[in-house]
């Protein structure tokens, strides 16, 4: 029971802080207005993220995992490669698009944001990798581990590279020839 209340304080913080980043901006947020929105002592919230950067770094995870269960549930009903690159695809550039506070952010405040997605990207493109690793695994057929695992990293910087810059092209047409383009290459020519 303790576990799950710890669980669920923090998805509280996180909550809370997402919704005063709507409100105020990221810059302007403070663990203070955290605590308040939350109905927590700052005490309590410093407890589960020692700095607001930790916070920021925390809601940015977060934000990323759902992001991956969307496409894990996009890609399920595909076996075969191709149409389950598109869906990844498809399925990501909606939900950067459709973010409620990314593109606000971008707009108005991109240096509170970039640092998690530019030079403090490691985890954001490890949940990224890991996800594409998996399709690739499942769908590629004998693609040698190396070359899989270059697809799985282009494949994340490409999902960050769309949230700092999104396409001008539909997310359909982008998807199919990402798809079409990763396939080509992870095809042994004979």
């Amino acid at each position: 029971m303790v576990a799950a209340l710890d669980t669920d304080t923090r998805a509280r913080i996180l909550d809370a802080a997402f919704a005063c980043a709507e409100r105020y901006g990221l810059a302007r947020t403070t663990m203070a207005d955290v605590a308040r929105e939350a109905r927590l002592s700052r005490q309590t919230v410093y407890r589960y993220f020692e700095s607001k950067h930790d916070l920021v770094f925390a809601l940015v995870l977060r934000e990323e995992e759902r992001i991956i269960a969307a496409v894990h549930v996009a890609i399920a009903p595909h076996p075969d490669l191709r149409p389950a690159l598109e869906a990844a695809f498809v399925t990501a550039l909606r939900w950067l698009r459709e973010h409620p506070l990314l593109d606000k952010v971008m707009a108005t405040e991109p240096s509170e944001l970039l640092p998690f997605l530019t030079v403090e990207a490691n985890p954001v493109l490890g949940l990224g990798m890991r996800l594409m690793e998996e399709v690739f695994d499942a769908r590629a057929g004998n693609v040698s581990p190396i070359l899989t695992a270059r697809a799985a990293e282009t494949c994340a910087r490409l999902f960050i590279s769309y949230a700092v810059t999104p396409p001008a092209e539909d997310h359909e047409v982008v998807a199919e020839t990402l798809a079409e383009l990763l396939c080509r290459g992870l095809v042994k020519k004979r």
